[in-house]
């Protein structure tokens, strides 16, 4: 893979160069400018940035709502296999642990292991990151899915993400305010939960940064809405925000706030998952973070509201606490306390 002091310098000249309106000739103007060379694929333009392993392609976003956007992405190289490694076993390939005195391989005959390609997706996304965070000060604007970050001028927005599904690095850069007006679009046209464009959770290390603030999202259509999303927003936030420069432990109470016998309380940590509150369970239940726990939190949450006899969002509310900054949880669709009209005395 490029190295990330590579990338980086790739990624801040195409952010620092003059965009003008982002039409395909202001596209021309700049790749020349940065001697990039273009190429027409499917009748959407591929720049040839000159660093290996970097792909690079325009999307104009032509239409009422598009907003052009210059995509980048970097997949994690799956190496074929040589003579002398065995032929793949599972996902990634395996290897062997390597040769005895005897010339065997260490362990059972045959023996290896698989290669975890999430793990080094992860830290390149971690390398990435704090290359860029160097040249730029921290993201004020990151969360899940994906782990991604933006770093947002009043003209140009940079987003960094990792893709598991295609194993690759992701990076965007657009014009701020076409984005977000599409954005705000998404949001006001969402029915339910499962019409957002994002699983929402979200950190961000100052409360003034009102510009960077969007649309809470919905309710929750039904019930079902809500607990299709829970478990997807616990599993996004448990393995995402470690990735995002997000240090201090969350503390997140959700349930019927007014009645604490009817509330859960999730403590996220970077080494684990704590929930205390779950009915019939005397002592609090400790997960190893990941996104199958942070799913499971998620399914003991709905058995507690469940067990409460709580069939609604409409009169839960949540509660979140971290010294490291905010987090918060729109994706949920239970607003926190004091800000629904319900609140206000």
């Amino acid at each position: 893979m490029p190295a990330a002091d590579t990338l980086t310098r790739t990624l801040l000249a195409a952010r620092d160069a003059d965009w003008g309106a982002w039409s395909r000739d202001d596209l021309g103007r700049v790749a020349a400018g940065l001697s990039w060379r273009t190429a027409e694929l499917d009748e959407l333009p591929e720049l040839d940035t000159g660093v290996p392993g970097l792909l690079c392609r325009w999307d104009p976003g032509e239409g009422p709502d598009g907003c052009p956007v210059l995509r980048f992405e970097v997949p994690v190289p799956v190496p074929t296999p040589g003579p002398e490694l065995p032929a793949p076993g599972g996902p990634g390939r395996s290897l062997g642990f390597g040769a005895g005195l005897s010339g065997e391989s260490w362990g059972l005959p045959g023996a290896g292991f698989p290669r975890d390609r999430d793990r080094e997706l992860d830290a390149a996304h971690t390398r990435l990151v704090a290359s860029v965070t160097a040249a730029l000060g921290p993201a004020p604007w990151r969360g899940g899915p994906g782990a991604w970050l933006r770093w947002r001028t009043r003209t140009t927005t940079l987003r960094l993400a990792r893709d598991r599904a295609r194993g690759a690095l992701t990076m965007e850069l657009f014009p701020t305010l076409a984005w977000e007006a599409d954005e705000q679009r998404e949001f006001a046209a969402a029915r339910g939960l499962s019409g957002l464009p994002y699983e929402w959770c979200v950190s961000r290390p100052d409360m003034a940064l009102a510009e960077l603030f969007l649309p809470f999202g919905p309710e929750p259509e039904d019930w079902d809405d809500f607990a299709r999303a829970l478990p997807a927003l616990l599993g996004s936030c448990v393995t995402d925000l470690p990735l995002v420069g997000w240090i201090e432990p969350i503390l997140l109470v959700v349930g019927d706030i007014a009645r604490p016998s009817r509330t859960v309380e999730l403590r996220i940590g970077q080494d684990r998952l704590e929930l205390g509150g779950i009915p019939n369970l005397a002592r609090q239940v400790w997960l190893r973070p990941g996104t199958e726990h942070g799913r499971r939190a998620g399914n003991l949450l709905l058995e507690a509201f469940a067990a409460w006899g709580i069939t609604a969002t409409s009169g839960m509310r949540v509660r979140s606490w971290t010294s490291g900054g905010y987090v918060d949880f729109p994706g949920l669709g239970v607003r926190p306390e004091g800000t629904h009209p319900d609140d206000v005395s």
